[in-house]
C-alpha cells in the first residue's frame, strides 16, 4: 500500500468591468458607476477580473477515496504578486506573459482603495513594454492604454488621462473602426476627462456622437444607449444648454424607469441630473422635491459614502443656497467634503470642488476666517490640477482677495 500527497494550485477569478454660493449643481457621476461596469462586462460575457487563488494538499492512498488535508488560500494581491514575479523571472520582463501577468496584478492594486497611484506605475511599466514588443495599435496595448487611462481620470491626473484616453481613441478608431465598443467607450472617456477639466463644449460633440453611433448598432433602448443618453445629457447641462438638458432627461428618465424600475441607480442617477438641471433653471422647491427623492434612492442601492450620493447631496446644498437657506446648505456640504476626502483623498478634483462650494457657502454665514483657509488650499490645488490662470483659480483667489479686504 502506497500513500503521497498531491499539491494543486487554483485561481479563483472573479467576474469584474475591464463615474459665488454653493457652485452649481453637478451632473451626477461618470458615465457609469463602476456597479453599472460590472453589469454590463458581465452580460457581454468579457474577461474576467483577476481574483485570489488556494493551494490544496491531498492525501491519496491506495485503496482509499483522497482526503484534502490543507488548504493555503492566497489573497488577489498575493497571488498575483508571486504571479507576475514567476513569470517576470522565467520569460523575462518583456515577454507577452509576463506583461499580462503585470496587468493583472495592477488591476488588483487598482480595486484597492487608496492604491491607484501605485497601479498606475505598474501600468505605465505594462504600457510601455507592450508598445515596444507588440507594437502601439496592437489590441492588448490598446487594452491596457484604457484601462491606464481610466485609472489616470480616477486618481485625479486630468491631463494625463487626457493625453492617454487621446492616444487610445485613436488608436482604436484607426484599427477597430469608430463604431467599435472599445472605441466607443475610450470616446465617452475622453468626454468625460473634458468636462473634469472644465471643457464641456469640446466634450458634448463627442457624447452626441456615442449616443448617436449606439443608438443606431443596438436600437433605442439597450442598456449602453440609455447609459450614453444619461451622460450627453449630462455634457448638455455642463454647456449652459438647460433646456436642451431638461428635455432629453424628460424623455429619458421614463425609458429607464420601464427597463430598471423608478429606483434603480441609473434611473437615479437620470433624475439627479434632472434635479441639477432645475437647480439652474430656479425652479428651486421642485428642484428640491426631486433631489431629496434620489438622495434615499441611492443610499438604498449604492449607499450613503458613493460618489453618486454625494453629487446628489451637493446638489441639494446648491438648491438650499439658492433659496437662501444657508444655514441649511453648510452641514450637507460639511458631510460632502468628509465623505469624498474618504472616498477619494484631500487632493482629488472632485475634492478640491467641494471644498470650493463650502467655502463660498461659510462667506454667506459670515464664516469668514474658515472660508479664507478652505479658499487658499483652493487656489493652490486649481493651479495643480489645471495648470495657471484657470478660470477656477481666478475665481477663488478673487473671493481670497475680497475677503482679505474686507475682514
Amino acid at each position: 500500500m502506497s500513500r503521497w500527497w498531491r499539491r494543486k494550485a487554483a485561481q479563483e477569478d472573479t467576474e469584474n468591468g475591464a463615474g459665488g454660493g454653493a457652485d452649481a449643481a453637478e451632473p451626477s457621476g461618470r458615465n457609469e458607476t463602476r456597479e453599472q461596469e460590472q453589469e454590463r462586462e458581465r452580460e457581454a460575457g468579457r474577461a474576467r477580473w483577476p481574483g485570489g487563488a488556494h493551494i490544496t494538499i491531498t492525501e491519496v492512498t491506495e485503496g482509499r477515496p483522497q482526503e484534502e488535508i490543507a488548504r493555503i488560500e492566497f489573497s488577489p494581491e498575493e497571488w498575483h504578486t508571486m504571479r507576475a514575479r514567476g513569470v517576470v523571472e522565467r520569460l523575462g520582463p518583456e515577454h507577452p506573459d509576463a506583461l499580462d501577468a503585470v496587468r493583472d496584478l495592477a488591476r488588483v492594486i487598482a480595486s484597492i482603495p487608496g492604491r491607484g497611484e501605485e497601479a498606475v506605475t505598474f501600468y505605465q511599466e505594462v504600457a510601455r513594454g507592450q508598445w515596444t514588443v507588440l507594437g502601439p495599435h496592437h489590441e492588448e496595448t490598446l487594452r491596457t492604454s484604457a484601462e491606464l487611462a481610466d485609472l489616470l481620470h480616477e486618481t485625479g491626473q486630468l491631463r494625463l488621462a487626457e493625453s492617454a484616453w487621446r492616444d487610445t481613441f485613436r488608436g482604436q478608431a484607426e484599427t477597430l473602426g469608430r463604431d467599435h465598443p472599445d472605441t466607443l467607450r475610450s470616446a465617452a472617456g475622453l468626454a468625460a476627462v473634458l468636462e473634469d477639466l472644465r471643457r464641456a463644449p469640446e466634450a458634448e460633440p463627442l457624447q452626441r456622437d456615442v449616443l448617436e453611433r449606439r443608438t443606431r448598432l443596438l436600437g433605442p433602448d439597450h442598456p449602453d444607449v440609455l447609459t450614453a443618453a444619461n451622460s450627453h445629457a449630462a455634457s448638455l447641462l455642463k454647456c449652459g444648454r438647460h433646456q436642451e438638458c431638461e428635455r432629453a432627461l424628460r424623455g429619458l428618465v421614463p425609458r429607464l424607469e420601464r427597463r430598471y424600475g423608478p429606483d434603480h441607480e441609473r434611473t437615479a442617477a437620470a433624475r439627479a441630473n434632472l434635479g441639477a438641471v432645475l437647480v439652474r433653471l430656479d425652479r428651486h422647491t421642485e428642484a428640491e422635491t426631486q433631489l431629496r427623492a434620489v438622495i434615499r434612492s441611492f443610499e438604498a442601492t449604492v449607499g450613503p459614502h458613493h460618489e453618486t450620493t454625494f453629487t446628489a447631496r451637493n446638489n441639494l446644498a446648491a438648491v438650499l443656497h439658492a433659496m437662501e437657506r444657508y444655514e441649511d446648505a453648510v452641514p450637507v456640504l460639511r458631510d460632502v467634503l468628509a465623505g469624498r476626502v474618504a472616498l477619494n483623498g484631500e487632493d482629488h478634483p472632485i475634492t478640491v470642488s467641494t471644498r470650493d462650494n463650502l467655502a463660498n457657502v461659510l462667506i454667506d454665514v459670515e464664516r469668514y476666517d474658515e472660508a479664507a483657509a478652505l479658499l487658499e488650499r483652493c487656489v493652490r490645488d486649481y493651479r495643480r490640477i489645471y495648470g495657471p490662470g484657470h478660470p477656477r483659480q481666478r475665481a477663488a483667489e478673487e473671493k481670497l482677495a475680497w475677503l482679505r479686504d474686507d475682514t
